[in-house]
């Protein structure tokens, strides 16, 4: 009998699988630690899911807020921009407060593996 990869993960005690996509590995400008991002796609059905290796704190910033849900079909281009935007609106809005990038700006999450 042959067997497919979303008939392996439809048993009821699996919640929420997903497939992974892409991984897309860059550095913000000034800073010299390389960022991941991994896009996900739940397996049945939904949106897109971005997990990032790092987060951006910088004391007196605060993060943009979220952008709302445009309600435009889901793909990976629209989870990826979304991903990159909230890293570099928070680091663009620091730099016009006149503050120097460093690796202090950069949290590893301790969940992204």
């Amino acid at each position: 009998m042959s067997w497919s990869r979303e008939e392996a993960l439809t048993d009821p005690a699996v919640r929420g699988p997903l497939m992974f996509v892409s991984e897309f590995r860059f550095v913000l400008r000034d800073i010299p630690t390389e960022i991941t991002i991994r896009l996900y796609r739940p397996i049945f059905a939904g949106q897109y899911v971005a997990r990032c290796s790092h987060k951006l704190a910088i004391p007196g910033v605060d993060a943009p807020a979220a952008a709302n849900d445009d309600g435009a079909e889901p793909s990976e281009g629209r989870t990826l921009h979304h991903a990159v935007e909230q890293l570099v609106s928070t680091y663009n809005a620091a730099k016009s407060q006149g503050l120097a990038p460093g690796t202090s700006w950069l949290v590893p999450d301790t969940e992204f593996c």
